[in-house]
């Protein structure tokens, strides 16, 4: 079983202690989680480094993590050497 959570807009330190818990939820419940942020405008080094660690955590679990990313984020991840 699969579910699919959805950023938008801003993807920022403000609201980390929330997406961190949407995110270990959805570990919690589902096999595979995907995470879409195509509609992130913004993102900040502690969004990435949330979701390089939830990347981390769901392997070492068992779990799949997939993301669908922008051309924008791709780009600002890019610029920092790090491919979700």
């Amino acid at each position: 079983m699969s579910t699919l959570i959805t950023f938008n807009d801003e993807l920022t330190i403000d609201e980390l202690y929330k997406n961190v818990s949407t995110l270990r939820d959805a570990f919690l419940k589902w096999d595979e989680v995907k995470v879409d942020i195509t509609n992130v405008r913004k993102i900040d080094t502690a969004a990435i480094q949330m979701l390089i660690a939830a990347e981390k955590e769901c392997q070492e679990c068992g779990k799949s993590l997939s993301f669908m990313t922008s051309g924008e984020v791709d780009r600002i991840l890019s610029l920092i050497g790090i491919q979700l």
